[in-house]
Formats: structure tokens, sequence, C-alpha cells
């Protein structure tokens, strides 16, 4: 299952809503058609950030860990990575105030393939953050401009990702768990559709021995206009615990809610076995599902 902001790839040709008469007009509501449309828009965006921002950071953090290497690096699933390190003071790496400046060109692993350029810098950090045996944190800021993903979906926005980690009970393995929170605002631009993300705050909890992320919050609002949804402005929260494995694109469980002016739709993940539903329920009546095939 991949996930990484996909917004108008399964669209089909309907009819935009139909405005409102009059202010007495009951607001229209979506059909099982549009639902399902809503539902890939809110995974996408609800797992696709955390996915395109932690990769963003791990391959920063692999290059410094690697010894911040000059020229062309490769990336693990294809792909390469340029990046340079400007230090702020001396001291362990990275340290307050310490900046990357870092070029994908088609770089992926998991999440992309990615291409643009950032710059990431440090603050709040405490400990070492590569010691796996010992408590560790730091915040990391970075902006988008342009960063192109998968070929045809752009994102322009600004990111904080902080994160603390927590060594597990084995001596130099990285058995340990992860908190990460990030937040920020940013503009997806996908085959000339735009929707704009704002507030967008999420909190998830990473086992580094299984990959399993668990979220325990999500919450943004997202905006915009496009077939077959029409014109939108929904407000995003978590029902239920999402439950995935970002760095892979696999999604295993969780709810996640949209809510309109006219409708609050809950969207369901579980999966039995190797199979994964999405159930998707209105409060109009209408439901709907997805298949692991349809995403």
């Amino acid at each position: 299952m991949r996930y990484v902001l996909k917004t108008t790839g399964a669209a089909v040709a309907l009819a935009l809503l139909a405005a409102c008469g009059g202010s007495d007009d009951p607001k229209p509501t979506y059909s099982e058609a549009q639902l399902k449309e809503l539902a890939f828009d809110v995974i996408g965006v609800s797992l696709g950030i955390p996915q395109v921002t932690t990769f963003t950071v791990g391959q920063t953090l692999s290059f410094l860990d690697d010894g911040a290497p000059s020229g062309p690096q490769p990336c693990e699933d294809g792909g390469t990575y340029t990046a340079t390190l400007t230090r702020a003071g001396g001291g362990s790496i990275p340290g307050n105030g310490d900046k990357v400046d870092i070029q994908f060109d088609q770089c992926e692993d998991g999440a992309g393939p990615l291409t643009g350029r950032t710059t990431v810098t440090f603050s709040d950090v405490s400990g070492d953050i590569f010691d796996t045996d010992a408590a560790a944190a730091a915040t990391m800021t970075f902006p988008f401009r342009g960063m192109n993903v998968d070929g045809d979906t752009t994102l322009d926005g600004d990111f904080v990702l902080k994160a603390a980690t927590t060594p597990g009970g084995a001596p130099n393995t990285d058995d340990g768990t992860s908190t990460l929170k990030i937040s920020g605002a940013v503009k997806l631009t996908e085959k000339g559709v735009l929707i704009e993300v704002s507030d967008y705050v999420t909190e998830l909890g990473s086992d580094h021995a299984t990959d399993i992320d668990t979220f325990s919050k999500i919450d943004y609002r997202a905006k915009g206009s496009r077939s077959p949804l029409g014109e939108f402005d929904y407000r995003v929260s978590m029902t239920a615990p999402v439950v995935a494995k970002i760095a892979f694109g696999e999604l295993t469980s969780g709810g996640l809610r949209a809510k309109t002016d006219a409708e609050t739709v809950d969207t369901t993940i579980a999966t039995s076995g190797t199979t994964t539903t999405v159930s998707i329920k209105s409060s109009s009546g209408k439901s709907t599902t997805l298949s692991e095939r349809d995403l």
C-alpha cells in the first residue's frame, strides 16, 4: 500500500457538487463515489506528510552519521542526494544551530522518489542522537519549496519535527523507541490541483525494532477544489490510534474523521491477516468501502 500524498490519481469524471440554492437549503452531501475520493485524500495527507518529512530528516541524519561525506551519495532504493554541513559551533554533531543543506535527485527509500532541496536546522539538541544506549532529543525545522514527490506532486510549506529517543534493553542495539511531533503547513499541487493544508499536527511513537508507528494525534485543515469533490473545506482528526509502518508505506489500522459543514465522514482502517480494508461512513447515512487494491 502506498499513500505518498496522492490526491487525484484515482479521480473519476463526476460532476461537481451543485451550489446551494439559498441560505435555508440543506448543504449537499457527498455521493458514495465522492466519499471514496475523500478517503483517498484524508489517508494520503494524514500519512503522506509524516512519510515525506521523516524521510527527509532520516536521510539528513544518515548523512551526519556517515561523517558528512561530500559529493553525491546513493539513496537506499535509487537516486542520489548531495548534502553539506554548516556548523554553528563545536561539540557533538548535530548541535544547536547546525544546518544541513540537502539536495535530493530522484532519491528513494520507501518514500519518493524525492527531488528538490531543503535546509534542515537543528535546535534544542540534548544528548547524542546517534547513541542507541542513551536518551536524546532534537528539533529540526525545514522548508519545502517546490519539493517534488513521485514526479507529479509538489510541496511548498514549512515543517517542524521534534524527536526524542529512548534506548531499549540491549546494549549497542537500536531496539529503543522514538516519539515524534510534526507540525506545519503545506500547499500540495498535483496535475494543476491545489490542496492547502494548514494547522497540521501529528504525534506518534515509533518502535525501532519493529518499525511500527503508532499515531496518538492527527489534526489539520484541508481546503481546495477538485473533481469529483468540488470545492471542499474540512477538518481532520483521529477517532482511533493509527498504526502503520510509514517508512514502508504500510497502513494497518486506525480511524480518521473529516468534518465538513454538511457532514461528518469517518474512515476506518482494519487488517485481517494480510488483507487491509477501509470502511467509510457518513453522517448522511451513506457508506462505502475501499479494498487494499484500491489503495
